[in-house]
């Protein structure tokens, strides 16, 4: 009985009071925010699915989105936070899109026929002095790791790693989704500071 109340009280606010509370630090408050986002999310999403992005990918993408929205959405604007937010979902698609599409031009700027491979000398890697430095190289950053990552932030980066999805690092973890994409942008962010 007293579920249903809150949720009735959750569902009675406007978009703009969740987001005064997620301002003052209610997380429930964003959660809310999502769950009422969730299909807008999903369907600005399907215009993007098939150009190098999966759908769980995507979907993460629009809610950090719709998170920047809550963050610099101000009352007092013209627009609507549904307009605002829809704007801010589909730019971060788009800045998203451009990015893999930026990285694919790259390796295909990279890429040489098999033919130009014959002429291409041997990599300096395979000397062994360079295969010492590049061991002692990975022997520090995992050491360096090891030191500066939390435990949560080890664990998910071990199933990271193996190629898992941000939908099955949560389940394996017992996180949400919201919760593993932190932890991978904090670990992100501390191996750039050791760069």
């Amino acid at each position: 009985m007293q579920e249903r109340e809150e949720n009735n009280a959750w569902e009675a606010m406007s978009d703009t009071e969740l987001i005064r509370r997620y301002r003052l630090g209610d997380q429930t408050a964003f959660q809310q925010l999502a769950a009422r986002y969730f299909l807008i999310i999903r369907k600005r999403a399907a215009h993007f699915y098939g150009m190098g992005l999966e759908a769980d990918d995507l979907f993460q993408e629009g809610l950090l989105g719709l998170h920047e929205a809550a963050c610099t959405y101000r009352e007092e604007s013209v627009a609507s936070f549904r307009t605002y937010a829809g704007v801010c979902i589909r730019n971060r698609f788009v800045s998203v899109l451009r990015s893999v599409n930026a990285e694919r031009n790259r390796i295909n700027r990279e890429h040489f026929s098999i033919e130009e491979a014959e002429y291409v000398p041997s990599p300096p890697d395979s000397e062994p002095e360079n295969v010492l430095i590049s061991r002692e190289a990975l022997e520090s950053l995992e050491q360096y790791l090891r030191d500066n990552l939390s435990d949560t932030e080890a664990s998910v980066l071990v199933l990271y790693r193996e190629g898992k999805s941000y939908a099955e690092i949560a389940a394996a973890l017992g996180m949400s989704k919201k919760a593993c994409d932190n932890a991978i942008q904090r670990i992100r962010k501390k191996l750039r500071c050791r760069s």
